[in-house]
């Protein structure tokens, strides 16, 4: 899918191809969207706008990483954005190249299908003027960071949901759970740090500080990007931790099971102990006489089991503490 979108009497007005042909006309001033990737389309692209091709390129390779780059007049943003694993059946994350690449008369994205950036970026209903691609690339990397912000926090959430059932956990699947976050975390801090260092060169970029209505924007998005920073750094160092103490829990939690079989198998024990006794092939059994006397065996059974569970429970719980 392939969108246009342009100013028309102070309003961006969007329009959506289905592919893009020799024939397809595109005005000067206006951005196109791209969310494909084929060869056949970023030439197309590139003959009407005149943006190198291998600029455009640049979203092919899935491990391209953030950089900067111009050429005869036009510029290559490519930046690391959130995406959510597609083959993953938890909540994971990965990392995708966004490609940003404008000259004087055109301003063109290119996405991968799964990522979100430039739907959220529209839904905010902020001022879009595709003909000032100075602005245009600073609001996409403020979006880019909001993303991330938004991403944390539902790993944080995520966590937290893990964290609750490792309180009575003794399988694998939290291990796995806890191991996929982290790898979103490490995909998140290595992404962060290459996007800051590119918004670093923009901002010192000459082109950057021509207009001085731009300055609020540059600062508020140093600043989400700073703050995505410190969050992936946080929820690093706190599942690092998490993943450290997670043997010590299952182990623990085991401990406490077998304990409360252990005291189990003990009262159980007991009516057995019991039953033994009475089933000795002896005369003059006590009770044998007694029409009663099965009854009265189980009774005696069952209080000494109780009595031997309440026993152990109040030992087991209420043992006090030795010192030195």
């Amino acid at each position: 899918m392939t969108k246009i979108y342009r100013e028309v009497g102070k309003r961006i007005v969007s329009q959506e191809l289905d592919s893009v042909s020799s024939e397809t006309v595109i005005e000067k001033g206006t951005w196109i969207s791209l969310d494909q990737n084929e060869a056949s389309t970023l030439t197309l692209i590139s003959a009407k706008t005149g943006i190198p091709l291998h600029f455009l390129s640049s979203a092919l390779d899935e491990e391209e990483t953030a950089r900067i780059d111009n050429e005869s007049g036009s510029v290559l943003i490519v930046l690391d954005v959130p995406i959510l694993a597609s083959d993953e059946s938890d909540e994971t994350y990965i990392t995708e190249p966004f490609v940003i690449a404008y000259n004087e008369d055109f301003f063109v994205t290119i996405g991968q299908p799964g990522a979100s950036l430039i739907d959220n970026l529209m839904n905010r209903n902020v001022l879009i003027e595709p003909q000032k691609p100075v602005r245009l690339a600073l609001q996409i990397i403020y979006q880019m960071s909001r993303d991330f912000i938004i991403c944390l926090r539902r790993i944080d959430s995520h966590t937290h949901d893990i964290e609750k059932r490792l309180h009575s956990s003794m399988r694998n699947k939290e291990l796995f759970e806890l191991m996929a976050i982290n790898k979103s975390l490490v995909y998140f801090s290595t992404a962060l740090h290459a996007d800051r260092n590119v918004l670093n060169r923009l901002l010192k970029s000459p082109a950057y500080k021509k207009f001085e209505n731009d300055f609020d924007l540059m600062e508020d998005t140093a600043v989400e990007l700073d703050q995505a920073l410190e969050m992936c750094q946080i929820y690093s160092d706190l599942l690092s931790g998490m993943m450290d103490a997670f043997p010590s829990i299952i182990n623990n939690n085991l401990n406490i099971v077998m304990k409360t079989l252990a005291v189990l198998t003990i009262v159980i024990s007991i009516p057995t102990l019991v039953a033994s006794f009475f089933g000795m092939n002896f005369i003059e059994i006590p009770l044998s006489g007694n029409k009663a006397g099965f009854w009265i065996i189980i009774a005696v059974a069952i209080l000494l089991a109780v009595l031997g569970g309440i026993v152990l429970l109040w030992l087991t719980r209420n043992r006090p503490n030795k010192r030195n």
